[in-house]
């Protein structure tokens, strides 16, 4: 014998299903009723809009018209006569194309100082060119480069703090300064940024 299915368990417990339910709806109902307040009724009353009347001077200054200001003259087209020479038309300059233009100069780098137990260690060292038109100058001097060595012991930044030279040495310094390679300084055994001063002494022999 094939055991009832789910539809119709549900078809045979219906009403009593809507039993309970109404019943609990109908005490549900019951509650509100018995609960809620009572109701009041409440006369409308009509609001009504009150006026207010203002006590006005009888003498009411009236404050004179502002001043007129002069319009501004709209500019006017100038008329081209042919006529006219170059040096009227042109305004006075003292522009010189051919004069080399003006290089501002660097800021100076602010005072920055970067504490460290061990100094750095030279691990590779670059002699700087000598150029050729300084060597048939026979210019010479001591070109003091300040460098900035990073925490892996490469040169990051290099500016010429002292020089008795000309500038094609310094600037042959400072290329020479770059290529520089150093084992790091260290503060408590962990490698730190740092900066030293290396001198450049050009001789002609």
């Amino acid at each position: 014998m094939m055991s009832p299915t789910a539809n119709a368990m549900f078809k045979k417990k219906y009403t009593k299903y809507l039993e309970v339910a109404l019943a609990g709806a109908v005490l549900i109902h019951a509650a509100i009723f018995y609960f809620s307040p009572p109701y009041v009724p409440r006369p409308y009353t009509l609001k009504e809009r009150k006026m207010e009347v203002l006590n006005l001077p009888d003498n009411i200054e009236i404050p004179p018209p502002p001043e007129e200001i002069e319009r501004p003259q709209l500019p006017q087209e100038a008329e081209i006569s042919d006529d006219v020479s170059e040096e009227e038309t042109i305004a006075p300059t003292e522009f010189n194309p051919f004069e080399p233009p003006v290089i501002p100069s660097q800021p100076d780098m602010p005072e920055v100082f970067f504490a460290y137990d061990s100094p750095p260690q030279v691990i590779r060292s670059v002699s700087p060119q000598y150029p050729e038109l300084a060597s048939e100058a026979e210019a010479e001097g001591v070109v003091q480069v300040e460098v900035t060595i990073d925490e892996t012991g490469r040169v990051i930044s290099a500016r010429v703090v002292a020089s008795d030279t000309i500038e094609s040495l310094n600037q042959a310094a400072l290329e020479a300064a770059k290529k520089f390679l150093f084992k790091p300084a260290k503060q408590r055994d962990v490698a730190v940024k740092c900066r030293i001063v290396i001198p450049f002494r050009f001789t002609l022999d």
